[in-house]
């Protein structure tokens, strides 16, 4: 399975857990039903800010919506995970990024 289908089905899994519609979070997060969908099926490559958006429409904080070590399998995979998703990351996107990896390490 690749990274975009892991992380759909990882939101899917996120939202349905909530007891969330994907029309009621679009409302909550601002994202598009369609585009929502579309991540879900793993057919969309989604940014950092919009996976910001839908971790807030979730009330998840992002790196929940990251977990994906079970779906992924290797350390090299999740890697390459992270590199795509930070790839157009702005400054304020990667300092959180940094803020949350370094919390988790310690």
């Amino acid at each position: 399975m690749d990274i975009l289908a892991s992380l759909g089905k990882r939101i899917q899994a996120v939202r349905e857990r909530a007891g969330l519609t994907q029309e009621q979070l679009e409302e909550k997060a601002g994202v598009n039903t369609k585009y929502i969908s579309a991540i879900e099926r793993g057919q969309k490559n989604v940014t950092i800010k919009t996976l910001e958006k839908i971790a807030k429409g979730l009330d998840v904080d992002l790196y929940e919506l990251l977990l994906l070590s079970e779906e992924i399998g290797s350390e090299k995979t999740a890697r390459k995970a992270v590199d795509s998703l930070l790839k157009d990351a702005d400054t304020k996107t990667l300092r959180l990024c940094l803020d949350f990896l370094k919390k988790a390490a310690a």
